[in-house]
């Protein structure tokens, strides 16, 4: 959208068909230089006079005053500022030498429902796009006063670095695109493109811009040809940036002149100058026939908002690393590294939450398993085929579960533990955890033996109680089959 029409649609969306806006010089006072709608100045207008509290014009004088938004009700059109007439509304100071009117005949539920950031951010970009389009009429004998100073470049930065402080909550990829279409707004560009070395970039532009074509033939320049080339431009951009005087080496294809772009700038992100923003950088290119160079305010602009961007972005990436180790220290936490299983630190969350769940009804599980003889294949085959007994109990264990609900852990040196809800029989899934394992075998080709104990945990019960039954009924379990093997001449560690 254009920024007339931009304009058009920015005042409809907060309810005003009319804006004024009014402009101090130092010899001439008060005038109203642009507007839109019934806000549009007319020629032989007098100065203002906005001094006086009692005047006509004390409501422009208060938002002046207090740097406030005063707003306007009335059941129909009354004297608001000069010869503008309105039912609502509202009077916006910008610094001490603009002031924006924001207007409707009748009464505006958009107006009087916008709260005041909502009308000091449409007062700016209103101020900003009519001086960008040179919708501002200059009265006989008169000027438009801070309008062609630095007043309109400075608000229109300032909104753009609020637009910027948008992007800090946004995922790196989505901060980039937003960079980039503040950037595109703020220079008046019809192309932007912003990339991070490394990580996202992006390349956006005027919806006008996106079509090239007459007559359904592309004219190969702006739009329909090589600026819409998306990988050509960024390369062309960072072959720029990487160049030993990027401010000022001409740019290669897509980027000549010839291609269309009348005027193109090419700033880092971070470097030397500015430390603090990420390595990348930033592209802004005007093309088509009614494009202007960049003025040398506009290019000192465009320095300090890539600053700000290269701020912005550095603490949207410092924030995702942060947020990806966070995530990777919770993953090593509950992660046995060895085996893949559960850590005891998950185990032990999973036993609170399995509290919660007796508590409201849903019976418990617990089993608890010591993997026999790992000493023994520590002392005979060495610590990797010990390792190897472990890995291949993790995976039997794994196998035996029934779902995400199922959780196994592995709590202590050769001690598994195993946590399975609403289950009747506990027996049973004993004998179905002590099957899964003993019919495994390692790579080498080593059996496993375990014992198991398993206690569950009634509503009205504790999760805790039934963990201390089911170690008691795993050590049991061991000194039984210890006996057994021993009364029938087995050695430890053999099939």
């Amino acid at each position: 959208m254009g920024g007339v029409d931009r304009t058009d649609a920015l005042l409809a969306a907060v309810g005003a068909p009319d804006a004024l806006v009014l402009s101090h010089h130092a010899e001439r006072g008060w005038e109203h230089v642009a507007g839109r709608g019934a806000g549009t100045p007319g020629a032989g207008g007098a100065p203002l006079s906005l001094d006086d509290e009692s005047g006509a014009d004390h409501l422009a004088a208060r938002a002046l005053r207090t740097g406030g938004v005063v707003r306007v009700l009335a059941a129909s059109p009354t004297h608001v500022v000069g010869g503008y007439r309105a039912a609502t509304a509202a009077v916006v100071a910008l610094g001490d030498d603009a002031v924006v009117v924001l207007g409707a005949p009748r009464r505006s539920e958009g107006l009087l429902a916008a709260d005041d950031q909502a009308l000091r951010r449409a007062a700016r970009t209103v101020l900003a796009d009519l001086h960008e389009r040179r919708a501002v009429v200059v009265l006989p004998g008169a000027s438009t006063g801070a309008l062609d100073g630095q007043v309109v470049d400075e608000l229109r930065a300032l909104h753009a670095v609020q637009e910027l402080t948008g992007a800090l909550r946004r995922p790196p990829a989505e901060a980039v695109e937003r960079v980039a279409r503040v950037l595109l707004d703020a220079l008046g560009c019809q192309v932007a493109a912003v990339w991070v070395d490394g990580g996202p970039a992006t390349v956006v532009r005027q919806p006008a811009q996106l079509d090239g074509q007459r007559d359904g033939r592309s004219d190969g320049r702006v739009g329909g040809g090589q600026l819409a080339d998306d990988p050509a431009v960024l390369a062309a951009a960072r072959a720029a940036l990487a160049g030993p005087s990027p401010a000022v080496a001409p740019l290669g294809a897509p980027l000549r002149p010839e291609d269309g772009a009348v005027a193109a700038l090419v700033l880092p992100l971070g470097g030397p100058d500015h430390p603090a923003g990420p390595a990348g950088g930033v592209l802004a290119v005007r093309c088509g026939a009614s494009a202007q160079p960049f003025s040398p305010l506009r290019r000192r602009i465009a320095t300090q908002l890539v600053q700000t961007a290269g701020t912005v972005l550095a603490v949207v990436l410092a924030r995702e690393k942060v947020e990806q180790q966070l995530s990777d220290t919770r993953l090593q936490l509950g992660r046995d590294a060895l085996t893949d299983v559960g850590s005891r630190h998950r185990w032990d969350s999973e036993l609170a939450a399995a509290q919660g769940l007796v508590d409201a009804g849903v019976p418990v599980a617990v089993a608890l398993l010591d993997l026999d003889d790992l000493k023994h294949v520590n002392d005979t085959y060495g610590h990797a085929a010990g390792d190897e007994l472990l890995r291949t109990c993790g995976a039997a264990l794994r196998a035996c579960l029934r779902g995400s609900s199922d959780v196994v852990a592995r709590v202590g040196g050769d001690e598994f533990a195993v946590l399975v809800p609403r289950v009747g029989d506990v027996e049973a899934l004993a004998a179905r955890l002590r099957a899964g394992v003993e019919q495994a075998r390692t790579p080498g080709g080593l059996p496993l033996r375990v014992s198991v104990g398993v206690a569950r945990a009634e509503p009205g019960r504790t999760v805790a109680r039934a963990v201390t039954e089911a170690d008691a009924a795993m050590y049991e379990d061991k000194r039984r089959r210890r006996a057994l093997r021993t009364s029938a001449g087995e050695r430890p560690g053999r099939a």
